[in-house]
């Protein structure tokens, strides 16, 4: 048996996008568990798992490892437009009305996002979210009409939102909302409270979205790439990493068909429409941050315009485009292992 026929029979359901789930040894053995914690919750609307090497001190990484959820849980607060009281659901409740004072954090958050929008081409927006419930995936789906699109389209423009000081201002019927970025920035936020109590071995995994740091006992962690048009569990191949976040984009995960048609959930800001150019995208960056930002940007702009945009900012990247043609950057390629 392959070491990637092993890796998938030992998976058997998969996570979503990548198989961050089973880290294995080189040579193909698991290695033993004493030594690691591992801690699962579900927060932000998804899974997440912190694994950390306790160093022989276990009392000390799970307290280390609950100060990273407490982290998580506090910038879900600041940052999830899906709460009323959270500071970004107050400035999109006074758009057209007011600015609103929000913390200097968030406000940096929301500069950096401008800023990713006009390094992207446009394909990464925060103001996505005055499209509203437009392209909604559950069973009642029905594709929005051109002029529906045409109208929330209009309301995208992360350009027209004013930063003044700490106080972020919204034209009337925009929204903003942060969940293509914040996640990444959440999860090098729980990395830096690992690092600061003083582990330097740890995995943090936020629905598929993963930052490393060190290895695990001893080798690097590995993680698998999920196959776009293949079942759960079937492997493009895997990564080994050490100090790096990995981050999948894929039409695959939320999407229905109609008469023939993918409809997926990875919607292009500067057409409002499902982006057509990618099936899947994988990246290697720095920061967890850059990975979830980039990643969309290099699957949404397809090939050519996202390996060039991946060169520009220093990061891997594998894409598969809709003809499954595998394209990838020199550094992904000498990194991925296949069959």
């Amino acid at each position: 048996m392959t070491k990637i026929a092993w890796i998938r029979a030992l998976i058997g359901v998969a996570a979503v996008g990548l198989l961050v789930g089973w880290r294995v040894s080189h040579d193909g053995r698991l290695p033993p568990r004493g030594s690691l914690l591992t801690v699962q919750r579900t927060l932000m609307g998804t899974l997440w798992s912190i694994e950390v090497a306790d160093r022989g001190s276990p009392d000390q990484a799970r307290a280390a490892v609950e100060r990273a959820y407490a982290e998580l849980d506090r910038i879900d607060a600041l940052m999830s437009e899906w709460k009323p009281a959270s500071p970004i659901s107050q400035v999109d409740a006074a758009a057209g009305k007011s600015a609103v004072e929000v913390p200097p954090e968030l406000r940096a958050l929301i500069e950096r996002s401008i800023r990713y929008t006009a390094l992207t081409s446009g394909t990464f927006d925060i103001t996505w979210r005055g499209m509203g419930n437009l392209w909604h995936f559950d069973d009642s789906f029905v594709p929005p009409s051109d002029a529906a699109i045409a109208r929330a389209r209009a309301r995208i423009d992360s350009r027209r939102i004013r930063v003044d000081g700490n106080r972020i201002y919204l034209p009337a019927g925009m929204n903003i909302g942060l969940g293509g970025i914040a996640k990444g920035y959440a999860i090098d936020r729980a990395g830096a409270v690992l690092r600061q109590a003083g582990f330097h071995d740890w995995f943090v995994d936020g629905g598929g979205d993963v930052l490393v740091a060190g290895t695990r006992l001893g080798r690097p962690w590995v993680v698998g790439i999920q196959d776009p048009r293949r079942p759960r569990g079937e492997l493009i191949g895997v990564v080994r990493l050490t100090n790096a976040a990995l981050a999948s984009s894929g039409d695959y995960e939320r999407y229905r068909i109609v008469n023939g048609v993918r409809y997926h959930h990875i919607i292009d800001p500067r057409t409002g429409r499902p982006a057509s150019a990618s099936i899947a995208a994988t990246v290697i960056a720095p920061t967890a941050e850059q990975g979830v930002v980039l990643g969309k940007g290099v699957f949404i702009l397809g090939p050519e315009a996202g390996l060039a945009l991946a060169a520009r900012q220093g990061i891997d990247a594998l894409l598969i485009d809709p003809r499954q043609r595998r394209f990838l950057t020199p550094g992904f390629r000498r990194v991925l292992e296949t069959e």
